[in-house]
């Protein structure tokens, strides 16, 4: 094992970081929606070398075009907003899948890809620190799977929303800053909550 590790990987669960910006945002409108995912992993890096950052999403649901002309425009804006971020260098996007009908959707194979990530990077010694920007206690199994091959793990949380499911199994616990959360060049982000 690497005793100064500097590689760092950061995966962010868009959804998770979405859903806790959007509840911020009601009372502190200062917060950033469509954040530029490559800064924010900067951000977390550090110093450090950063080798990969991966933003896990899934694309607006397609009734939005159908819908009222809100419904169209944040449809609209969440596309650009995906195509802006495929121009980012050292970005990789990937999209799970919404399954389901209006207002009972649920998102599939979202996790499971950033899990598989993690997991196949750590076994292909891509990193020696993976960063999971989320707090979502369904990567519990993969944190334990990348400690097996000696990676340390940090996470990104909101402020009273640390999951207790990865609490003690992270090495670091980095709590998010609105300073770590800066607009992508070109979209309007005020009409995004």
């Amino acid at each position: 094992m690497n005793d100064n590790p500097k590689r760092i990987a950061v995966f962010i669960d868009n959804s998770n970081i979405f859903h806790y910006i959007y509840e911020i945002r009601k009372s502190d409108r200062s917060w950033v929606c469509l954040y530029n995912p490559l800064f924010l992993g900067q951000k977390l890096a550090g110093n450090r070398n950063l080798v990969y950052v991966g933003f896990y999403c899934v694309r607006p649901p397609s009734y939005l075009l159908n819908g009222n002309k809100e419904e169209k425009k944040r449809h609209n804006t969440t596309q650009r907003y995906y195509g802006e971020i495929e121009k980012l260098t050292n970005v990789s996007i990937k999209y799970g899948d919404l399954k389901g009908t209006r207002g009972q959707l649920q998102e599939k194979n979202l996790d499971t890809q950033l899990a598989t990530d993690m997991v196949t990077m750590a076994a292909l010694d891509k990193y020696d620190v993976a960063i999971i920007a989320s707090n979502d206690g369904d990567y519990k199994s993969a944190i334990e799977s990348i400690k097996i091959f000696n990676k340390k793990v940090e996470n990104l949380f909101f402020r009273g929303s640390l999951s207790g499911a990865i609490d003690g199994r992270c090495d670091v616990k980095r709590r998010a800053r609105r300073s770590f959360f800066v607009k992508m060049d070109g979209l309007d982000d005020s009409n995004s909550v």
